[in-house]
């Protein structure tokens, strides 16, 4: 019986990052029609995204993390506070500054839309993967996530 080929450190990290740019495929297409869902742009959600995983943050921190420039976001946020999905309040740290946060109304749209997702991952991860693989996992992820800020450093500097 013939033995595979062991594959070399290369070939793996060019599967590993084709099916990363496939995740991040299906991810693009999932948050289009979420947005649809929601009733905002694909923009709109991106930024909702960025809010919620912050925790909150200021209209400048939104705009450096988004990509765009502060007037832009500053629309961003208006449409966002019209369909009830984020709003602005004073930032504890220094009252003089607002900080942009999700509604509860954002939670219960989200809860719909990816809330089944969530449970799906949980499910077939928790049964698929052992604890100490899914930190190499998240290593794996916080990793990639360097490297694409690094490079997205990079190409802004392009200009």
């Amino acid at each position: 019986m013939a033995k595979t080929p062991r594959r070399t450190k290369s070939e793996l990290v060019d599967d590993l990052v084709g099916e990363f740019r496939v995740s991040g495929n299906q991810d693009s297409a999932f948050d289009g029609l979420a947005a649809g869902h929601l009733g905002v742009n694909r923009t709109d959600l991106h930024c909702l995204n960025i809010i919620e995983n912050s925790g909150g943050l200021t209209a400048g921190e939104l705009a450096a993390e988004a990509g765009l420039s502060t007037g832009a976001v500053t629309g961003v946020i208006d449409r966002l506070e019209e369909a009830g999905y984020a709003r602005r309040v004073p930032d504890p740290a220094d009252r003089r500054r607002i900080k942009v946060e999700v509604t509860r109304r954002f939670y219960v749209s989200a809860g719909r839309i990816w809330g089944p997702m969530k449970a799906d991952w949980e499910s077939t991860l928790a049964e698929r993967f052992t604890a100490e693989e899914l930190e190499r996992a998240i290593d794996f992820l916080r990793t990639a996530n360097e490297i694409g800020r690094r490079n997205l450093k990079r190409l802004r500097e392009m200009r």
